[in-house]
């Protein structure tokens, strides 16, 4: 699966006009309720790279809708390019009933919370393609689409241009990252304010 994400600096009410204007509809909007957990320390997690921690870590999430309440532990395994782009992704996950007994489970295992948040989502979709307007509190708007039907045996490369393309369509003020890793910028925000405290 190939997926991008990119920051948007946009007021949410003009990123959502802006997707509207260009024909997308409203699907629903949900929040999920991310916890990264890893054996490692939080020395070494704070050393390691973004591939390498994901591939040591493992997710309880808990996604929260109007009509949806579903709680998982997932487990994900990323492609990256030589640029550092998410190229492709494999996602395993696990439906669980107490994500509260989960998380108490892991602490007592002695693992590691290196990410703590929430996503709150907003949906939309024109034809096959959806896009996903999220928000993180700490971190600001971003906008997802990951890889739909028609482009799903294309390379990786072919279909990363291609997402890229469709969010560029929109004319929005974006990043220059269209591989932004949520749980990594909160990880790197949460490290410079310990080092601030230290100083």
């Amino acid at each position: 699966m190939t997926e991008i994400c990119t920051q948007v600096y946009e007021e949410k009410e003009n990123l959502e006009h802006a997707v509207l204007e260009n024909g997308y509809e409203f699907v629903e909007s949900y929040s999920n309720h991310d916890i990264y957990f890893s054996s490692k320390s939080f020395n070494e997690i704070s050393n390691m790279s973004y591939k390498e921690l994901l591939d040591n870590s493992i997710i309880v999430r808990h996604i929260k809708g109007e009509n949806c309440d579903k709680k998982f532990i997932v487990y994900k395994k990323k492609e990256l390019d030589n640029n550092g782009n998410v190229i492709n992704e494999i996602k395993l996950k696990v439906s669980v009933d107490n994500t509260k007994n989960l998380i108490d489970i892991f602490y007592n295992l002695g693992l590691t919370c290196w990410c703590d948040y929430v996503v709150q989502n907003i949906v939309y979709k024109k034809g096959e393609v959806e896009l996903n307007i999220q928000n993180v509190n700490e971190l600001g708007n971003f906008i997802e689409i990951e890889e739909f039907p028609s482009i799903k045996d294309l390379s990786n490369d072919i279909k990363f241009k291609t997402l890229m393309d469709i969010i560029n369509s929109l004319k929005i003020n974006i990043g220059t990252d269209y591989s932004c890793k949520k749980p990594f910028m909160m990880l790197k925000t949460k490290i410079r304010k310990n080092a601030c405290k230290n100083c």
